[in-house]
């Protein structure tokens, strides 16, 4: 067990023990609020991390306090070589809660593995029920791919299985299909406040208060704050008693949660961020690759979260249009989100 000294408390006592890793750049759909509309120059070969660079990463974040990874990218099952990682950090750490993102276009190949190595949470992003917009948002069609792969997960009922959809103008306008396709099932839909990394076509910011409204109007809407998490805000639906659904709210933007950050963000090229929409990175791969002792490269980690600001500066995003003015200038494909 870490002491209290061991443990990565940033300068507002705030102790971090969530860790996010972004395996890959590499995606397979085109998002348009995770891609700019001028695309992307993807990482070479060798500037992303290796995965044996990725473990000796893992184990001294480990050694620190962190006991929840989550794996993202890109998308992360289109990494060379990532069910051997999700394997050997399992080997190394038994009780680690692991947890995986994925866009659910390949996550039939990896059921069997996911459910032997425990990675119990998993995440999937679908931004639409309608199959025209899931080809205008992602540039891929995949539609029924990604709703079978939801179909198998599900059916295993082994997975704490979320829906995590981007809120834009459309979402209140297919909220019904939303409800009506994921009425009933063993799993949670989460709604997430679009963040400003491109213009995605400078649409307007649609701030999550819009969907509850929408969803108060055809149903009962009940906060179950026992529930929530560091970032979601939970509601139990129901529509005249019937059709019981969880559905999360989060809203980086106009409900900010940063009192409770617990998140750090690795970068599949090797850079440390502390927080997603605000701060400086911190070098951890130049570090492995010049032959930096753990001590150091904890003295690295521990620099970056003492980066971390009481709260990110995202302002006004509710007014009048999109974030452009505020957009972030790194891709979430190069983040993680």
């Amino acid at each position: 067990m870490n002491t209290e000294s061991e443990m990565l408390k940033d300068n507002f006592s705030r102790v971090h023990n969530y860790l996010r890793i972004s395996v890959t750049d590499k995606c397979n759909l085109r998002c348009s609020y995770c891609i700019p509309p001028e695309g992307v120059e993807f990482l070479s070969h060798d500037e992303v991390m290796r995965n044996e660079e990725f473990i000796r990463l893992i184990k001294i974040f480990v050694s620190m306090g962190i006991n929840k990874i989550r794996f993202t990218g890109g998308e992360p099952l289109l990494k060379k070589g990532f069910p051997e990682m999700l394997t050997e950090t399992r080997k190394l750490f038994p009780k680690l809660e692991m947890c995986l993102t994925t866009n659910g276009v390949f996550l039939w190949k990896h059921i069997d593995l996911l459910i032997k190595l425990n990675v119990k949470k998993l995440n999937i992003s679908l931004d639409t029920v309608s199959r025209e917009r899931y080809e205008a948002i992602t540039g891929i069609d995949a539609f029924d791919d990604v709703h079978a792969n939801i179909d198998i997960a599900e059916r295993t009922g082994y997975f704490d299985l979320k829906i995590n959809c981007v809120l834009f103008n459309e979402t209140i306008d297919e909220i019904d299909r939303y409800l009506d396709v994921f009425k009933e099932r063993k799993l949670m839909l989460r709604f997430i406040e679009r963040m400003p990394f491109t213009t995605a076509g400078d649409e307007r910011f649609v701030p999550s208060e819009e969907l509850i409204d929408a969803l108060r109007d055809r149903g009962s809407l009940i906060r179950d704050a026992r529930s929530d998490t560091q970032v979601a805000r939970m509601f139990d639906f129901s529509f005249k008693g019937i059709y019981p659904m969880k559905i999360g709210m989060i809203s980086p933007i106009s409900d900010k949660f940063c009192t409770a950050c617990n998140r750090l963000r690795l970068s599949s090229d090797g850079n440390l961020k502390a927080c997603l929409l605000g701060g400086g990175t911190v070098d951890l791969k130049s570090a492995v690759r010049n032959g930096s002792g753990d001590d150091e490269i904890i003295d690295l980690i521990r620099s970056s979260v003492n980066l971390k600001g009481r709260e990110h500066e995202m302002e006004g995003c509710t007014e009048n249009g999109g974030c452009a003015s505020i957009k972030i200038k790194s891709p979430m494909s190069k983040i993680g989100g």
